[in-house]
């Protein structure tokens, strides 16, 4: 059985969830389209009856709900959540299980599933609240993967712009040197371009440009070696002038 079907309440202001019921009992099927529609949630339920259909609909729509049977014809047990789960890892994965499957539902969350019901136990109001929240916990645990990593992006880029984008050694005050990072790319860490100015003693200004932006952070990495290595050098070469005079 592969059938999409659209229900519930019809308040625009309402969000409207994308479900998809991986479920080969087409009984079962039945009972929560049924208790779908008697949850007053606006809703678009796809039903599959196998892991491979629902792969191939999880690669082509958006899905915010995924209801799981834990005994499919190509996958069982926590092996169906884990696999879900990699298929769809920002997808809120509620697991269906038997009445003789009590630590089923204990396993499928220490699995990754955001919760599980009991077939034959299931109210519309339980339904209800459980899709719910479990989209709305989903959502929030992406969120805050997505700010964790931004942090880590903003710390990086940080990290990599002190080391590409120095002080400038300078005594004159005729000549201000400004500098900035902007990434070239949303999300992206800082290239791998520097640059540096050093005054010597006899009051030349030595600058330098490296241009190799576009190559990530191992490149920029480089960049910060080659700046040290120069300014070293400049430094060096200051005071061997000075030594020698």
């Amino acid at each position: 059985m592969t059938a999409t079907v659209t229900g519930g309440g019809t308040s625009p202001h309402e969000p409207m969830y994308r479900v998809l019921l991986i479920e080969d009992d087409l009984g079962d099927a039945l009972l929560v389209e049924e208790l779908l529609h008697d949850t007053g949630l606006r809703f678009e339920l796809t039903t599959r009856t196998s892991l491979a259909e629902a792969r191939a609909e999880l690669a082509d729509t958006p899905i915010d709900c995924i209801l799981l049977d834990l005994h499919l014809p190509d996958v069982s047990g926590t092996d169906a959540v884990t696999t879900v789960r990699a298929m769809a890892p920002h997808t809120a994965v509620i697991v269906l299980t038997g009445l003789a499957e009590a630590q089923a539902g204990p396993d499928a969350m220490a699995a990754g599933a955001q919760d599980y019901l009991v077939k034959g136990k299931v109210e519309a109001d339980l339904l209800h609240r459980t899709v719910r929240y479990a989209v709305y916990r989903s959502k929030t645990e992406r969120a805050n993967s997505e700010a964790q990593a931004a942090r880590l992006r903003a710390e990086e880029n940080a990290r990599l712009e002190r080391g590409l984008l120095p002080q400038p050694i300078l005594d004159t005050s005729t000549v201000r040197v400004t500098s900035r990072y902007l990434p070239g790319a949303t999300l992206a860490l800082l290239g791998g371009d520097f640059l540096d100015v050093v005054e010597g003693d006899d009051g030349l200004l030595h600058a330098v440009v490296g241009d190799v932006s576009g190559h990530g952070p191992d490149a920029a990495a480089l960049g910060v070696c080659l700046r040290i290595a120069w300014r070293s050098s400049c430094s060096a070469a200051t005071a061997a002038t000075t030594c020698c005079t």
